[in-house]
C-alpha cells in the first residue's frame, strides 16, 4: 500500500482547525478525568493522593482552554444561552483553579500551629508539644465533579461543529491552490520536544 503524501498547511483556517483540535483534546481529557474522579469518590477507603491529583489536573486543563496566547482560547459566552447560572458555575471552577491550585496561600489550604498543653486539671500545667494542623481541599463533591464534566460536554459539542466547519473550509482552500505548489510544501511531521526545550519560547 502506497504511503499517503501529507503536507503541512499554515493558512488562518488551518490554524483555527488546529486550535479546535488542541482544545478538544484538553476537554476530552477533563471529561475522562472527571469520570475517573467520580469513581474514586465512591470507593472506600479513598485514595486521597490520586483524588487530589485528578482534581488538580481537571481544573488546570479546563482553565487552559480559556487562556489565549499561541492558540485562540475559548470564550465563556457559550454558557450564556444555557439554563441556570452556567456562567457562574464556570467562574467557580476558574476561581478554584486561580485560588486553590495556582496560589500557594489560599483559603482552601490552611496550616495553623498549636501548642499541646497538659490537661487543664493536671497537677503541673505545662506546654507538652508543638503541633502543626493542616486543612486542605483534596477534591470537591461528586456533584461538583459531575457539573464540571457537564460544562465540558457543552464545549465539546460546540467545538465538534466548529471543527467540521473549519475542516470544510481548509479543504476548500486547499483544493483551490495549485497542486504543484502543494507538493512543494514540507511534509507534515511532529517532533516531540526534549525536556530541556521547556524553557524555549514557542
Amino acid at each position: 500500500m502506497e504511503e499517503l503524501y501529507v503536507v503541512e498547511v499554515d493558512y488562518p483556517e488551518a490554524r483555527k482547525l488546529a486550535d479546535v483540535h488542541s482544545i478538544l483534546q484538553e476537554l476530552k481529557s477533563v471529561m475522562e478525568t472527571c469520570m475517573r474522579l467520580r469513581e474514586l469518590l465512591k470507593e472506600d477507603p479513598k485514595d486521597w493522593l490520586l483524588m487530589e491529583s485528578l482534581w488538580t489536573a481537571a481544573l488546570l486543563r479546563y482553565s487552559r482552554c480559556f487562556a489565549s496566547g499561541k492558540r485562540h482560547g475559548l470564550s465563556e459566552d457559550i454558557y450564556k444561552d444555557l439554563p441556570g447560572d452556567a456562567v457562574g458555575v464556570h467562574q467557580l471552577y476558574e476561581n478554584l483553579r486561580n485560588k486553590h491550585i495556582a496560589n500557594s496561600v489560599n483559603p482552601f489550604e490552611q496550616v495553623k500551629v498549636g501548642l499541646i498543653l497538659s490537661p487543664e486539671k493536671s497537677q503541673e500545667k505545662k506546654v507538652m508539644e508543638v503541633s502543626p494542623f493542616l486543612m486542605k481541599l483534596v477534591a470537591t463533591t461528586d456533584d461538583d465533579v459531575r457539573q464540571l464534566g457537564a460544562l465540558v460536554k457543552v464545549f465539546v459539542k460546540e467545538l465538534m461543529k466548529n471543527g467540521e466547519q473549519y475542516g470544510e473550509e481548509v479543504l476548500r482552500i486547499g483544493r483551490s491552490l495549485p497542486i504543484d505548489e502543494l507538493y512543494s510544501l514540507p511534509r507534515l511531521r511532529t517532533v516531540a520536544p526534549e525536556p530541556n526545550d521547556a524553557g524555549e519560547a514557542r
